[in-house]
C-alpha cells in the first residue's frame, strides 16, 4: 500500500511538473529566435552539404547522382527554413523572408541541374561526342547558376546576422 501511494504520489508530481511545460504562447518570434532557429537548420544542413561534395566523381551517374544529392539537400534545406517562424513585422520580418525566399529560388535552377545530369548521362551511354560535350556544359551552366543563386541567399544571410545560413559553401 505505500508503495503504490509514493508509485501515485510521483505521478502526480510529474504529471503536474509536465502540465507546466509546453501549451504556453511563447509570445511573438523575434529577429534573434529567427536568428536562432534558421541557423540551427543550416547547422544541420552544413554537414549534409559537406557529404554531397565529398570525393571526385568519376563517371556520367556519379556527376548525376552527386547533383541529385545536392538538389536534395538543398530542398530539404529550403522546407527546413519555410517551418522556421518569421519575426512578426517590420523590417525584421521582411529581410528573414526575402532571405527564405531566396533559398526557395532556387528550385527551378536545381530543376535545371537534374534535367541536365539526365542529359549527360544519357549523352555518355551514346556516341555522340557533341551531345556529350553540350551535355557537360549544360549541367555546368547549371551549377554556376545554383552557386550564383546561393551566393545571393548567403549575403542575404549574412546582412541578416545569421551564421551558418551564410555559409554553406
Amino acid at each position: 500500500m505505500v508503495r503504490l501511494r509514493r508509485a501515485l504520489t510521483v505521478i502526480l508530481a510529474i504529471t503536474v511538473l509536465l502540465g507546466g511545460c509546453g501549451g504556453d504562447d511563447p509570445g511573438p518570434q523575434t529577429k534573434e529566435g529567427f536568428i536562432a532557429a534558421a541557423d540551427n537548420v543550416c547547422e544541420g544542413a552544413f554537414s549534409k552539404f559537406a557529404q554531397a561534395s565529398q570525393g571526385q566523381a568519376k563517371t556520367a551517374q556519379e556527376v548525376a547522382a552527386a547533383n541529385e544529392k545536392l538538389a536534395d539537400t538543398y530542398e530539404q534545406l529550403a522546407d527546413s527554413l519555410d517551418a522556421v517562424p518569421l519575426p512578426e513585422a517590420g523590417a525584421a520580418r521582411t529581410r528573414a523572408q526575402a532571405f527564405v525566399r531566396s533559398v526557395r529560388a532556387t528550385e527551378p535552377v536545381l530543376e535545371k541541374l537534374r534535367a541536365a545530369s539526365t542529359r549527360f548521362v544519357d549523352a555518355a551511354e551514346g556516341n555522340d561526342r557533341q551531345a556529350l560535350a553540350q551535355a557537360g556544359n549544360d549541367v555546368r551552366t547549371a551549377l554556376d547558376a545554383f552557386r550564383s543563386a546561393r551566393a545571393a541567399s548567403d549575403r542575404l544571410a549574412i546582412a541578416y546576422g545569421l551564421n551558418f545560413c551564410g555559409n554553406l559553401g
